[in-house]
């Protein structure tokens, strides 16, 4: 009877009372998360040239078709995704590469994976295979060496270390793979150590490293580059699978934290915050994947006879004129 007596006197003002609390609660949450952002965004923000200054101020500068402006998304664009070896240090060579080609109004994404032995021009370095050029001139000889290659505009770049995608997967919870078979390799020069047992499975950030760079074999035939790049595919639609769900809501600060420590990129806080938006609504992501296509050869470079992977004219012509669709208005 007492309590009931309390709450009809004094039921508004504990209603009032727990409200604002939840309020207060819910602003400081909402505080921290964008302070966690910034300091996120910060950390990453690597302009290719090598310019500094805040992503505010290189906002600025950046033609106007790519700011975000009010609620409409940012036009199409092309990205050099870049996955790097994080042992390498300075010398870090680019053992995943693929550009993707971003439409942001129609929430898809092209992902071509460049060969990491095709032979090309590198900037200022003469021919040789492609992912030397992150060791020669880091994200900048990339890109320039790939637009010549391919005749397209790349806008933007995004670098990853594996230390930095082990933890992404292990924090999400790890990727599920159907993996087709036994795969065993081990390289005590380089700590590597492969094994990886065949069936559907929940792959941790280390195994699914693993699985992606997996080529060599101790057990039999090694596996072609061009399968190497359809796990790394795999794993990558994997991962953009969980990215809508709800779990990237409850790890946010975590999955901040890591990111912010391992990935580099020029995108703006604008950018990636506009991003966000479109492709996380809930709304189905169309992700569709590609490969550029040669074929391997023995040829003479620099008075050694080696390994490069050739590609011909028209397939290079075939993925322009793909990425110019994909990014077409």
């Amino acid at each position: 009877m007492f309590i009931w007596t309390f709450f009809k006197r004094h039921g508004k003002q504990i209603a009032f009372h727990t409200f604002s609390c939840l309020a207060i609660g819910a602003l400081l949450v909402v505080a921290y998360s964008a302070y966690q952002y910034k300091q996120m965004t910060n950390q990453w923000y690597a302009p290719i040239d090598g310019a500094k200054g805040s992503a505010k101020q290189a906002a600025a500068s950046l033609p106007p078709r790519d700011l975000l402006t009010g609620t409409e998304p940012l036009k199409p664009f092309v990205a050099l995704l870049l996955g790097v070896d994080s042992r390498d240090g300075e010398s870090a060579r680019s053992d995943t590469m693929m550009l993707a080609a971003i439409h942001p109004g129609k929430q898809s994404v092209y992902l071509l994976a460049i060969p990491r032995d095709s032979y090309m021009e590198l900037s200022g370095k003469g021919y040789d295979k492609v992912n030397h050029a992150m060791a020669f001139g880091g994200p900048q000889m990339v890109k320039e060496s790939l637009e010549k290659f391919l005749q397209i505009k790349i806008d933007r770049y995004i670098s990853v270390d594996f230390d930095g995608f082990r933890q992404i997967v292990d924090e999400l919870g790890g990727v599920t793979v159907d993996v087709k078979k036994r795969m065993k390799y081990s390289d005590p020069s380089d700590d590597t150590y492969i094994d990886i047992q065949p069936g559907l499975q929940t792959l941790s950030g280390e195994q699914a490293l693993d699985y992606a760079r997996y080529r060599k074999s101790d057990l039999g035939k090694e596996d072609s580059d061009y399968m190497r790049i359809g796990r790394q595919q795999e794993i990558l639609k994997a991962l953009a699978s969980k990215g809508t769900s709800l779990q990237v809501y409850t790890k946010a600060f975590s999955l901040m934290e890591i990111l912010g420590q391992h990935v580099k990129t020029d995108l703006t806080e604008q950018e990636i915050a506009s991003l966000l938006l479109s492709y996380g609504d809930g709304t189905p992501n169309s992700i569709q994947a590609d490969t550029l296509v040669g074929q391997d050869e023995r040829i003479w470079h620099n008075g050694i006879v080696g390994w490069y992977h050739l590609v011909p004219t028209a397939e290079r012509e075939r993925a322009r004129q793909q990425i110019n669709k994909e990014v077409a208005p």
